[in-house]
C-alpha cells in the first residue's frame, strides 16, 4: 500500500532550493548506475519530482508507473497500484525505484513483484534516504518531520540483505556527500578535507551521505538435481551389468549352436 501524502511531498519537497540541491546530488549517482545498465524496457516506479531522472538511460523503451497520472517526455506512463504491478512476469531489463520503496508499507512486497517481472540477469536501481545523513536527521526533527517520520525509511544495507535473499549480485553502492560539510546548501563545491574525510569513513564501513543508490543484478543459477552424481554412478553400474549379461547370454547361445552343429 502507499503512502500518497510522503509521495506528494517529496514532489514539492524536491522543487524547494534545499531539496533540489538534494536531488541534483542524487542524480548524479543514478547516472553512474545507469552507465552500467543496458536493456530494451526500463521500468521506473514512483515519481517523486518533476525532473526526469531518467534522462541519460540508453534504454529503448522507459515506462513510467505510478498511481497518480504524470506525463513525462519520451517515456509512457501506467497508472496502477504498486501492490498489482500490470507487468508480465520476465520481460523487464530494469526496474527503477527512486524512494519507492519508502513510500510504501511493504517494501518487501514490492522487491518481490520487482523480482517477479524481471528478465534473467536484469538489473534493478534503488534509490533512499539515509537515516544517518546530516540533513535528513535535520528533517527529521525539522520542519519536515511529520513527513519523514510517517516515512518508511529503510537503511541501505537492510536493502542489500533482501535483495541477497531475493538472489541478487550487488553491483553498485554510492553515497551523495555528507551536505552538512558543505560551504552552503546551493554550493557544489567541496573542501579537500571533505573528500578526504569521506573517502576514511568508506573505508571504515561508514557512510553519512545524505541519500544512497543501490544497484544489483538478478543472478542466474542453473539448477542441479539434488543426488545427480550418485544417480549417474547407479546408473554406469547398471548399463555396465547389462552389457555383462549381454555379452554371456550371446556366448551361451554360441557355444549352443557350436553343440548342435
Amino acid at each position: 500500500m502507499m503512502n500518497p501524502r510522503f509521495q506528494s511531498f517529496l514532489y514539492r519537497f524536491f522543487r524547494s532550493p534545499k531539496g533540489h540541491s538534494l536531488l541534483q546530488q542524487e542524480k548524479v549517482i543514478i547516472d553512474q548506475a545507469l552507465e552500467q545498465v543496458f536493456g530494451l524496457y526500463l521500468v521506473q516506479l514512483g515519481i517523486v519530482s518533476s525532473d526526469d531522472l531518467l534522462a541519460n538511460s540508453r534504454a529503448n523503451c522507459k515506462v513510467m508507473i505510478d498511481t497518480h497520472w504524470h506525463r513525462f517526455h519520451g517515456a509512457r506512463f501506467v497508472a496502477a497500484d504498486f501492490d498489482y504491478l500490470p507487468l508480465k512476469s520476465d520481460s523487464v531489463d530494469v526496474v527503477v525505484l527512486p524512494h519507492t520503496l519508502e513510500a510504501v508499507t511493504d517494501p518487501y512486497h514490492i522487491l518481490r513483484q520487482v523480482d517477479d517481472v524481471l528478465i534473467a540477469e536484469g538489473n534493478v536501481l534503488i534509490t533512499g534516504f539515509n537515516p544517518a545523513g546530516c540533513r535528513i536527521m535535520r528533517n527529521l526533527f525539522g520542519e519536515h518531520r511529520r513527513y519523514f517520520k510517517k516515512a518508511n525509511l529503510v537503511r541501505a544495507h537492510r536493502i542489500i540483505d533482501w535483495l541477497s535473499v531475493l538472489g541478487y549480485d550487488i553491483e553498485m553502492v554510492s553515497y551523495t556527500s555528507p551536505s552538512c560539510l558543505m560551504k552552503s546548501d546551493s554550493s557544489e563545491k567541496r573542501w579537500k578535507w571533505v573528500e578526504a574525510f569521506e573517502r576514511l569513513l568508506e573505508k571504515m564501513g561508514l557512510n553519512f551521505g545524505n541519500t544512497y543508490c543501490i544497484l544489483a543484478k538478478k543472478r542466474v543459477s542453473s539448477p542441479t538435481p539434488v543426488g545427480l552424481n550418485w544417480r549417474i554412478s547407479n546408473w554406469l553400474a547398471v548399463n555396465k551389468g547389462r552389457s555383462v549379461v549381454s555379452n554371456r547370454s550371446h556366448q551361451t547361445h554360441h557355444n549352443r549352436v557350436e553343440k548342435d552343429s
